[in-house]
């Protein structure tokens, strides 16, 4: 009895060890983090573009140009468009990745915006998702570089409040999959964003 108890202990001492391990790893490789430029952790990408900063603006700025780049969302329908022109401070927007606006969808509130230069949205009444946070946030950063280039940054991070353990612990896995949609989006705005330039 007593060995096949010993032995319990060293396995379940192995497989503690090896959980331990698999979320050191999971953390250190995390692209949620600490970054160069920013004072706090978040998820971000950035993408050169040979168009212009204004062009490329003006076309993230247009709600109804999502279905053309994001492989996640479907459509966005603008909720107060009455009171406030889409993408300026105080747009609502809500965001559907299927096509019937059934399952996940989430609703955006524009913060702040600097115009050629930063466009702020928080993120809320999040449905459908298997993780959620509170108090999520996503910027697009944009950068002249010359008169026909410009580099351009998405980021995700918490605003106005320290996320909470669980919260973060969320995030470090959540961001693997946001870093991968990052990449393909900002794939399709160059290209469409090119495209449209060069002709």
């Amino acid at each position: 009895m007593e060995k096949r108890s010993n032995k319990f202990r060293k396995w379940a001492a192995i497989t503690l060890t090896l959980l331990a391990f698999i979320a050191f790893i999971t953390v250190v490789g995390s692209p949620y983090g600490n970054h160069k430029g920013f004072e706090y952790k978040l998820i971000r990408h950035s993408v050169e573009i040979d168009a212009p900063v204004e062009q490329v603006y003006r076309f993230l700025g247009n709600s109804d140009n999502v279905s053309r780049w994001s492989v996640y969302v479907d459509h966005i329908s603008t909720l107060n468009p009455d009171s406030f022109t889409d993408g300026t401070p105080g747009s609502r927007r809500r965001c559907f990745c299927n096509a019937d606006e059934s399952g996940t969808r989430w609703d955006e509130l524009i913060t702040e915006v600097v115009p050629y230069k930063k466009r702020q949205l928080t993120i809320y009444n999040m449905q459908g998702f298997s993780l959620t946070a509170e108090n999520l946030a996503t910027e697009q950063i944009y950068e002249k570089l010359d008169s026909a280039r410009c580099r351009i940054t998405f980021t995700v991070f918490y605003k106005d409040k320290k996320p909470s353990f669980f919260e973060s612990v969320k995030t470090y896995i959540a961001a693997y999959k946001i870093k991968d949609i990052f990449e393909e989006n900002m794939k399709n705005i160059k290209r469409i964003t090119e495209s449209e330039y060069h002709g």
